[in-house]
Order: structure tokens, then C-alpha cells, then sequence
């Protein structure tokens, strides 16, 4: 009897071992066919599409609009975090792209210049101390400051260290920041035409002197206004 009992006890046990390792195995191929079909999904996200080799002058911005592809997109599928510091000859996948274009760096620019004035603090995305998401352009006690381009305006009011602030939607992902205002013409909710005058040049909030703090965004991300705006000569001469 007691030899019957040990043999049914090691043929429990090694069932047991037996059930164990079968569902390991099971988990495993599972795993294996998880990541087998998310890594096929990438490829097939991938392989729809094409790569633009980014010349020179040429930006995420202007793949954004000739390819019609958010620079979001843009900058996850290829992994870009700073869209600032793309070297020249770059090879960029375009995601349902199904063939290169051309794109003509000299295109129109998207907005107009919200300030005449000379550029005090360039657009700068390097390092902790020199970081500065905007340009600050100088200017005088309540000169007119205008609307970049045709949107809605997001926010207008005081905006902590950025003092009083307007800030406007013009679609497709784009955003304009005015910032240091001494007074705001416009108020949230409200429909604003390119050129037209939001706010006066202050000097509220942490402002040193009187100027225009000047931001502009696509999907979130800060971008060079110098970029987006028109060239104009002496204006973005920036004080060296």
C-alpha cells in the first residue's frame, strides 16, 4: 500500500510538471504571435509611404504642407524630437505617401508679421538656460500689435510670468502666442482676421523693457517663427 501510494504521488507530481511546462509553452507562443503581428503591422505601416530626402531650406513644415501629413506625424514615425535640428540630406518617411515631391522652400509664407520691430531674443531650443520657445520683438508703449493670420482667438487674459496673452487657433495645427501685452482688444471665442489688432505692446509680467513675446506652434510643438514668416531684411537682424 504504501509503495502504490508513492507511485500515485510521482504520477500526480509529474502531471502536474507536465500541465505546467504546456502552459508556459502556451504563453509563449502567444507572446511570440503578439509580437510577431504588432511587428508586421509596423512594417506595413512603413511600407506604405515613401522616403523625401530633406534638402537644404527645406523643413517638417513644408512635408507637412505639400505632403499633407501633420509634423506630429512626421516626427513620431521617424522619431524626431527636436524638428529644429534635422541635418540637410535627411532621408524622411512620408506615411501614405506614394511618391516624393518637390517642394519649393521659397513658397508663400503662412503668417504676417505681428510687430515691426527689431528681434531682441531669437527662437532658441538648446539647453536650459538658453531655452527660449518664442522671439521677442522690441517695441513701444502701446504699439499696436496684430494678428498673425485669420483664427479664433483660445485665450486672452493674464497668463502668469507671460503677463497678458493672447493666444489664437488658426487651424490645421497652427497657433500663434502674443505675449507682455499692456492691454488685449479681443477676448476669447472670438473670430480675428489676419492683421488685425489684439492687443498693445507692454510690458506685463516678467518683461524686461517693452516688447512682444511672439510664439508659433504646429500640433503642440514650438517652431521658429522665422520660419513661418515672411523675410524682412532688417527685422531679423537680432541683437548679437
Amino acid at each position: 500500500m504504501h509503495y502504490l501510494f508513492r507511485a500515485r504521488r510521482r504520477a500526480a507530481l509529474l502531471l502536474l510538471v507536465v500541465l505546467s511546462l504546456f502552459s508556459l509553452l502556451h504563453e509563449s507562443e502567444g507572446a511570440l504571435g503578439r509580437d510577431k503581428t504588432k511587428s508586421q503591422q509596423r512594417n506595413r505601416a512603413r511600407q506604405a509611404g515613401v522616403y523625401h530626402r530633406l534638402e537644404k531650406g527645406e523643413t517638417l513644415s513644408l512635408l507637412s504642407r505639400a505632403y499633407r501629413v501633420p509634423v506630429a506625424t512626421l516626427m513620431e514615425v521617424n522619431g524626431i524630437r527636436d524638428p529644429e535640428s534635422i541635418r540637410a540630406h535627411t532621408p524622411i518617411f512620408i506615411p501614405g505617401a506614394t511618391r516624393a515631391l518637390p517642394l519649393d522652400a521659397t513658397q508663400p509664407a503662412i503668417f504676417a508679421w505681428p510687430l515691426e520691430g527689431r528681434i531682441t531674443s531669437p527662437f532658441s531650443l538648446e539647453g536650459r538656460h538658453r531655452h527660449h520657445e518664442g522671439i521677442d520683438i522690441d517695441g513701444n508703449l502701446g504699439q499696436r500689435i496684430r494678428s498673425a493670420a485669420a483664427g479664433r482667438v483660445l485665450q486672452a487674459g493674464k497668463d502668469g510670468r507671460y503677463g497678458n496673452a493672447v493666444l489664437i487657433d488658426h487651424g490645421d495645427g497652427l497657433t500663434t502666442f502674443y505675449a507682455h501685452a499692456s492691454k488685449l482688444w479681443v477676448h476669447a471665442g472670438e473670430r480675428v482676421e489676419g492683421g488685425e489688432v489684439i492687443a498693445e505692446v507692454g510690458s506685463s509680467g516678467n518683461a524686461r523693457g517693452t516688447h512682444l513675446h511672439f510664439e508659433t506652434r504646429r500640433d503642440g510643438h514650438p517652431m521658429n517663427p522665422l520660419k513661418l514668416l515672411p523675410d524682412a531684411g532688417v527685422l531679423q537682424a537680432h541683437r548679437r
